[in-house]
Parts: structure tokens; sequence; C-alpha cells
């Protein structure tokens, strides 16, 4: 997953990172299998994506997070519904590729074994 955007957040621009530890956090947060999301309340689906975004940001630069989950929320609360969707599609576009990546490794994987259950002449 590669996502990334920078938003201006509770007064300070704060960036968003859409990576494994986010997809890892946002399955913790909502009990659910990796790279399987709710999409049924956009609100809520869209902060829990910037809250775990957040927070993989926070752990890739090494920084104190300096929020809540329900500081995001309300940031959230007043966001405009097209930053909400691009959010939302962003992380859709990360998942995606994520998995195209994964894909191609166990396919990639799975010819080499068979490739090399095959007898030598």
């Amino acid at each position: 997953m590669t996502g990334y955007i920078q938003l201006e957040l509770g007064g300070k621009k704060r960036g968003i990172k859409f990576g494994n530890y986010a997809l890892m956090e946002y399955s913790k947060l909502n009990g659910t299998g990796v790279a399987e999301f709710n999409e049924t309340n956009p609100i809520k689906l869209c902060a829990d994506l910037v809250y775990c975004g957040l927070r993989n940001n926070c752990f890739i630069k090494k920084e104190v997070e300096d929020f809540t989950q329900e500081d995001v929320l309300a940031w959230v609360d007043d966001m405009a519904m097209s930053q909400i969707s691009d959010i939302i599609q962003l992380f859709e576009e990360s998942v995606k590729v994520s998995q195209g990546i994964v894909e191609t490794n166990e396919a990639i994987e799975a010819s080499s074994k068979s490739n090399s259950k095959t007898p030598k002449k």
C-alpha cells in the first residue's frame, strides 16, 4: 500500500499514510479481516481511515501522536464530502496496489516451487 495525502487537521498539516500498518490498525479497530472494510457509513469509514493513516504516518516518521480518535471524528465532521470521498478512494486504490503485489509475489513463489519439483534432465 502506498497512498499518502497531507491535510490541514487540528490546526496543522498532517500526513495520512495508507500502508500495511494502517491496514492492520483498521482491521483491529473494526474487527475485520485484512483488506476488508465497512462502507455502510462513509463518515465513520473516513474517520477510521484518517485515524489509522495518521497513526501509520506517525509510526513511520517516529513522531508522537498528538491526536485521539475523538479528535479525528471531530475533524472529519468539518470536512467537505468531496474530501471524504477522496480519502476513501485513495485508501481503496492503495489496497488494490497492495493486493496486486501480494498476488504477484504468490504467483512467483508458486511458479518457482513448481519449477523446483520438475525433475531435471
